[in-house]
This record gives C-alpha cells, structure tokens and sequence, in this order.
C-alpha cells in the first residue's frame, strides 16, 4: 500500500520532535507524545526513499486531525504506555493482524485487537470505546452500562430487584454444594435438633386396633455451619434459600422419625410434600406432611364414659445423644392444633409434651413424646342401647299388672324381652374388643337381664302361691269355679244348713306389731276365706265317715233314718275311744309365704321391682359419670 520512499528532509522532521535519533525497528521513549510516536511506528518503513508525498501527507493530516481520531483509526490505546505495532513485522500490526493466527482466532478486530506482551503471549484488548464483558467479549460502553444494569440484583437506589435473586441463589447453592460433604455430622459437638408439631387433623380412632390416624406437620430445625452463605455476594437479598424436595438427599439429615408409629407415610398431592429451606447463617428448616397411625391406650373399664390417651414418640433413628440431641421447639409453642379435634364418638379434651430419654444397646437417645387425651361421647349409647334397654325391662314390669290366669301372655312377654335384651347386647360386643374384665356397661345389662329374669320367676312364684292355695282349701279340679263358693261357704248338719258367708280376717300375727304394719294394707284390699270343716258323722257307728254337706251324695233322708239304740250306742262308743286316742296337734306358725297368695305378691312386685331399679340406675351414673371426670 506505501510504495514511496522516504528522503532526508522527512528524516529532518521527524527528529526534530525527538530527542535523539530512533534507530530502525526500535520504539520511540515514553517522553514523546504518544500520537507521535505511533506516527513514528508508521513512517519507519519509509526511510528508505519510499513515500515521500505519503510521508509528508500523512504529518500534515494528523496534525489538523483530533488526536483521538488518530488513536480510534491505528487502533492505539492510550491507557497502555508500551506499543505493539512493530514495522514489518506484522504482529500485532492493524494490517497485519490477519498474519497472526493466535490473535486472529480470538480477536474481534471490530472491537478489540490483538496485543503482544511478549514473543510468546497474545492478549485480546477492547478499543477506545469498548469495554470489557464478563464474558470476555467487548461492548459499547452505553450498551455494557446497561447489561450490567439487567443483571444486577439490585436497582440504582441499592433496593433488590425482584426474581434476580433466584439466580443468585441457583449461584450460590451450586457453590456452597461443590465443597459440602453430606455424611458427615455438622459439628464435632453434635447437633442440637428443634421439633416442632401441627396436628392437622385426627381422622379416626379405631377400638378394636387401639390406634388412632392423623395427619400432622411435623418440623426438624438445625444449624449446619457447611450451609452459611452470607459472605456470599447477594446473600443480603436473599432470606432463605427454598429447596425442592429433591435437594433433601444432597443434605446431612438428623434422622428424626416416629419410633412407636404402627404405619406412616408422606403425603404426596401430587408431588412429595416436603419443604426444604437454608436460612443465611446456615440454620437448616425441613417440614414433612405426614399421616401417621399411632397406637393408644384403651381402659374399657368405665366405658361408655371412659377416656383414650393416643401418643406418638419422636427419635432420631441413626444417632445417639453424642451426635443428635433432640428439643422441642425452644421458642415459641413446640405443639400447635389446627381448629378444634372433635370426632363423632370422641372428643379431645387436652394433650401433653414431654421429654425423655431411652438406654439402647448402643447407647441414649432422647425422645420426644406427644399424648392426646380423648373422651368418648356416650350420646350415641344412650340412644342406641341404654333407652331400648329401660323399654325392654319396663315391658317386663307390665306382667305384675295382668291377670293371674292370663300365664301365655305374661311368659310370653318376660321372654321376649329378656331375648330382645340378649340381641342388643350382642350388637355392642362385636364392636368392641375381647377383654377379659368387666365393662361399665356389662354390669348395666347384666342388671337390666336380672331384673327381666326375677319377672319371669315372679310368674312362677304366683302359679306355685295358687296352687298352694287350691290344696289348701281341698279343691281338685281349679276349673269347678261355679262349685268353689258353694263347697267353700256352705255346710249343713243333717237337716240344719249352716250356711257362711265371705267375711274378712286378720293375719295369724295379728298380735305382732311389725307383722300388723306390715299386712295392714293387705287386709284392706284382700279378702281371706274359710275353708269348709267336715261335720259329725250321722251314726257313731263309724266316728271316721265324716260328711262334708253333700259330698257323698246324702240326702236329707239318708240322714234323718232312725237306727236302734243298740247300733247307736256301738257306734257311739267307738267314736268317742277313737276320740280318745287323737291328740290334738299343737298349733303351727305358718310361713311368710304361706300367708301370702298370688295376688298379693303381685301387689308387692309392683312396687319392689320399679323402685329398686330406679335406686340401682342413680347409683350406677352418679358412679360412672364421676370416674369418667377424674
């Protein structure tokens, strides 16, 4: 491109602006202006009388030409005192540039060129105006200002900028991972471990498995100085760091786990609901959503009216106290209920939080321990066993209400209920589990089959009163009701007829005075007869063939016939030894029931039987109803 040659009057002044001559290829001092020694670089490959119209042009154009112009077209960075155009070299050269391999693969010559530190080091530089990237590349000032401005998590007033920090802590975690070791224990101390519980929900209590289902958030809060970012640069706009579940097994974890649990499991709606989060100063926060089936303890003692107590006890599964030490929450409440716990048969009524330690094989581990305490809500009982129970032992009662002689329907009534009791029984057994000792409500329904069962003997009781009675009186057949009053009440002697009407009378005890309180209101309501007494014989012949007024079928006749004086004095005789010879029996005190009949055992039962079960029944809830709140 410059062909001319230079001559000496162009050597003339190009020495004037320096202080001492520049040999060939060498570079002009620092102590000439930097233009001029670029322009120097330029004319040296002319001295040899080549270009010298060129020469003269070139000194007179950058002379009326800015000089930042002249650093913008040669590529001459003025923030660098050492240049890298050597003449006819071509390294480092504008036009050369291509001629350098290392520096053509790197550079954009639009805005940077290739710089030469040495002969073996090559450096891209940006030009006047450009700036360097974090990317390498050059940029435009105005264009780059305004890069770094998108990029920055903060705004011109030093605020954050939102959704800029999630980059930054993609950033900061990918770094903090790279040296983090996940098997080992966080400190050489050991771990102090906060848990922290929200019972969600309690869904059911079972009885026959003694075990209750619930769905609780259950927390797990440590530090792990391995996870600190605060030095890192963002850290200040970031309050956490919010992990997916997946980051859960790139993490030391203290292995905290429901020890006494029957069965447990992580809800997953739709993904795993874990929550995972780093706190600045590394304090680890892991939540679970768990549903958990826990075992409680049931005493069916005084059940309807009994109480539950259901626990769940926290371990850490994989270290002993040396290494995980377990807390409850030490600030604020560790045990939190969302809402109210109240289930159809059962109610919460409070719960407790305790600590304690264990002696394994292996060593001491501490546990935490949550106890719910539930009351079971007998309402359903009452309706569903205890008023059928009363309607069946009422029902009973109504037999000492019919009449004596109707026997079908009062057994026929004792056994249906007694049946009906035993079926309702049942029902409630198989819904509870085989125990050995005895409920509250099998002492009930042992005495409402009591009382159902002492009706049914009462009937039996009243037959055997009748028939007692019936022999008593000499009477064979209890059919002949038209000929009972007739044989009862009326006896004649020969021609004579005595005839007896019905006529109260007082109890044989008549002279005792608890006796006399106890059958006055008896002798009010009940009518006592006299059995008939056989009369004399009609002959002494025979004193043992007593007539009973028309039993043997005599008629008046029969027993106005005139016999001798001979037979009758024979018979007379006879009677009166064999009168000799009986000795009158002493008088016997007859029994409690023997002055009783039928009917009035009915009328005592009547009595007895509604008024001891109502004695009985305030006894049993005035009991129960105080043990069930202890």
């Amino acid at each position: 491109m410059f062909a001319a040659t230079s001559t000496d009057d162009d050597d003339d002044n190009c020495r004037r602006w320096m202080p001492k001559p520049i040999a060939r290829g060498k570079i002009p001092t620092p102590n000439a202006p930097r233009h001029l020694r670029a322009l120097l670089q330029l004319m040296l490959p002319l001295r040899d009388g080549h270009g010298v119209v060129v020469g003269r042009f070139l000194i007179i154009w950058l002379c009326l030409t800015p000089f930042a112009t002249a650093w913008g077209i040669f590529g001459i960075d003025s923030d660098h005192q050492q240049l890298s155009l050597t003449p006819g070299s071509g390294e480092g050269s504008v036009f050369g540039a291509g001629n350098n391999k290392p520096c053509a693969d790197k550079c954009d010559l639009r805005s940077s060129y290739c710089k030469r530190w040495s002969a073996t080091n090559h450096t891209c530089e940006c030009r006047v105006g450009f700036t360097r990237m974090p990317d390498g590349k050059c940029m435009i000032l105005s264009l780059a200002r305004n890069h770094n401005n998108s990029d920055s998590i903060k705004d011109e007033n030093g605020g954050c900028v939102l959704g800029k920090a999630d980059k930054a802590a993609t950033r900061i975690l990918t770094e903090m991972l790279k040296n983090y070791d996940r098997n080992l224990v966080p400190s050489i101390q050991g771990v102090d471990v906060d848990v922290e519980l929200l019972i969600q929900k309690v869904s059911e209590i079972n009885e026959l498995y003694s075990s209750s289902k619930m769905d609780i958030l259950f927390s797990q809060i440590w530090h792990d100085p391995g996870l600190n970012f605060t030095a890192e640069e963002g850290a200040n706009c970031l309050t956490n760091l919010s992990l997916s579940f997946r980051m859960v097994d790139s993490l030391w974890l203290p292995n905290v786990c429901l020890v006494n649990s029957k069965a447990s499991s992580v809800h997953s709606s739709p993904t795993p609901n874990i929550f995972l989060a780093i706190l600045p100063n590394g304090t680890v926060w892991m939540n679970y959503r768990v549903v958990v089936e826990s075992p409680c303890h049931m005493d069916f003692t005084t059940f309807p009216m009994d109480r539950i107590v259901c626990s769940t006890i926290f371990e850490s599964y994989s270290f002993n106290v040396g290494k995980v030490r377990l807390h409850w929450k030490r600030h604020g409440d560790p045990v939190a209920i969302i809402g109210e716990i109240n289930l159809p048969d059962f109610r919460m009524t409070h719960y407790v939080h305790e600590k304690a330690t264990f002696e394994y094989p292996a060593g001491t581990w501490d546990q935490l321990n949550i106890k719910l305490y539930f009351r079971r809500s007998y309402g359903f009982y009452i309706l569903q066993i205890y008023l059928p129970t009363y309607c069946m032992v009422l029902m009973s009662f109504i037999s000492f209400w019919l009449d004596r002689k109707s026997l079908p329907a009062r057994v026929t009534l004792g056994v249906s209920s007694l049946m009906a009791l035993t079926l309702q029984y049942s029902n409630v057994a198989r819904s509870l589990p085989k125990v050995s000792y005895v409920k509250g409500i099998d002492l009930f329904m042992f005495a409402c089959v009591g009382y159902i069962f002492m009706s049914i003997v009462e009937l039996a009781m009243v037959g055997a009163l009748e028939k007692q009675i019936i022999r008593r009186c000499g009477i064979d057949s209890p059919n002949e009701d038209d000929a009972f009053p007739k044989r009862s009440f009326q006896r004649s002697f020969g021609d004579n007829k005595t005839i007896h009407r019905f006529r109260r009378m007082e109890s044989p005890a008549s002279g005792n005075s608890w006796a006399k309180s106890m059958w006055s209101k008896v002798v009010e309501d009940a009518t006592f007869v006299e059995c008939p007494q056989p009369r004399p014989p009609a002959s002494n012949a025979d004193p043992e063939a007593e007539d009973f007024g028309g039993d043997r079928g005599l008629s008046p006749t029969d027993s106005a016939e005139p016999s001798s004086p001979t037979k009758r004095k024979g018979k007379a005789l006879t009677w009166v030894k064999k009168s000799v010879r009986r000795r009158p029996k002493p008088p016997q005190v007859p029994k409690l029931f023997d002055m009783w009949s039928g009917e009035d055992l009915d009328l005592f039962c009547r009595k007895l039987f509604p008024i001891s079960f109502t004695l009985l029944n305030f006894v049993y809830w005035m009991y129960y109803t105080a043990k069930s709140q202890e």
